[in-house]
């Protein structure tokens, strides 16, 4: 085999894996319901900061009416998501009034310094159930 088809073939396997732990599921969260369920963007009422995955991606707790909280996750980095008093979710590209468990969309991040906001890719993993009474 030469070099160049050598090359080609790492990196197709390097795109193969890539892709493949993006879309990996994520790993058990206690509480965490991953069944098809769907929110309406529009009773969106709050969010916050939720612990992190095991493979560095934040997330975040995004509240709908007085018991519906959701689990989202990041794909890769979004620095300022830490450091922000408000974000908003964009689900332009599909026209969607609502999100469903394992739909994405970008959450815009506003910048601490100015400018354009961070646009991050999320993911829904599912929603938290209301703990036992």
């Amino acid at each position: 085999m030469n070099r160049t088809a050598l090359a080609l073939a790492t990196l197709a396997a390097a795109a193969v894996t890539a892709c493949t732990s993006a879309q990996s599921d994520p790993e058990p969260v206690a509480g965490l319901s991953t069944g098809r369920q769907c929110l309406f963007t529009s009773q969106i009422n709050g969010y916050s900061d939720a612990p992190g995955g095991s493979n560095g991606a934040d997330r975040l707790y995004v509240n709908t009416g007085p018991n519906g909280r959701w689990l989202f996750e990041t794909f890769g980095a979004c620095p300022e998501l830490d450091w922000t008093f408000s974000i908003a979710l964009d689900t332009r590209p599909t026209s969607a009034s609502s999100l469903c468990t394992g739909d994405t969309a970008t959450l815009l991040v506003p910048r601490s310094v100015g400018g354009p906001p961070d646009r991050c890719t999320v993911r829904l993993l599912g929603k938290m159930e209301p703990p036992p009474r």
